[in-house]
């Protein structure tokens, strides 16, 4: 797992610096109908697992921050759809 504080990046760009990998951000700003718009990467992984302790750690630390863990990648595999 790697851990490292940066500064605010919009969440395209983290997907686009990350791909494929699970990332935990701080959010720095969001819009109560698009959700989080821009904030920095507390730690990213291959693994969700990884960012469990370090989200938790985190928002003990920072109680008032909004913490955002999503996959930089695609949801369902090339030809599927996802149906909700």
């Amino acid at each position: 797992m790697k851990s490292k504080r940066v500064a605010t990046f919009s969440i395209r760009e983290i997907e686009q610096r990350y791909p494929d990998e699970w990332v935990l951000v701080e959010v720095t700003k969001s819009d109560r109908v698009k959700g989080p718009l821009f904030g920095r990467v507390l730690a990213h992984s291959r693994r969700r697992g990884d960012l469990v302790e370090e989200n938790r750690a985190f928002c003990k630390r920072n109680p008032r921050s909004m913490t955002y863990v999503f996959y930089a990648g695609p949801v369902a595999p090339e030809g599927h759809t996802v149906v909700v």
